[in-house]
């Protein structure tokens, strides 16, 4: 089993040079969404941009590819999870058969194709979110630079 490795701090403790993250084009800054993604894709494109705005050099040009696909896959799971939360896991079916079939003379009930659809994109998510350092477990394995300091005293003690 592989030990887990250090944080930045640990290794400047122990007398070893902090990990640099590379560089794939500079810092990303606080650009606008693309125009095509969804209202919900591009909301939540403003949230993660905004709150990776603190460490200056987590989201890089490089990056924009997977944010995309991170913010394009959040609508579609978005969608779906309100589907099924609307109409249910469960939904009358659309075939002949399933209209003249059910128990108790309704129509028969069918799984909600959206509770595929939002699994799909769930872990699609999952994926995304370690690619960009999103989840605890990813964070602690990408060195995601440090805290911009907005105060100059905060700057001088450090």
């Amino acid at each position: 089993m592989t030990q887990a490795r250090k944080t930045n701090s640990l290794r400047v403790l122990h007398g070893q040079a902090p990990r640099v993250a590379p560089v794939v084009g500079g810092p990303l800054g606080q650009p606008d969404p693309p125009e095509w993604l969804p209202s919900a894709g591009q909301d939540e494109w403003e949230r993660v941009v905004e709150a990776c705005a603190t460490h200056p050099t987590w989201l890089q040009h490089g990056d924009v590819a997977v944010l995309t696909a991170y913010c394009a896959t959040w609508a579609t799971w978005l969608e779906a999870a309100q589907d099924v939360a609307r109409r249910g896991a469960l939904v009358p079916g659309r075939s002949s058969a399933d209209a003249a079939g059910g128990e108790e003379g309704g129509p028969r009930l069918v799984k909600n194709p959206a509770v595929q659809i939002a699994r799909d994109a769930a872990t699609q998510l999952r994926a995304l979110c370690r690619e960009l350092g999103f989840s605890p477990d990813a964070r602690r394995r990408v060195d995601v630079g440090d805290l911009e300091q907005n105060d100059a005293s905060e700057r001088l003690l450090t």
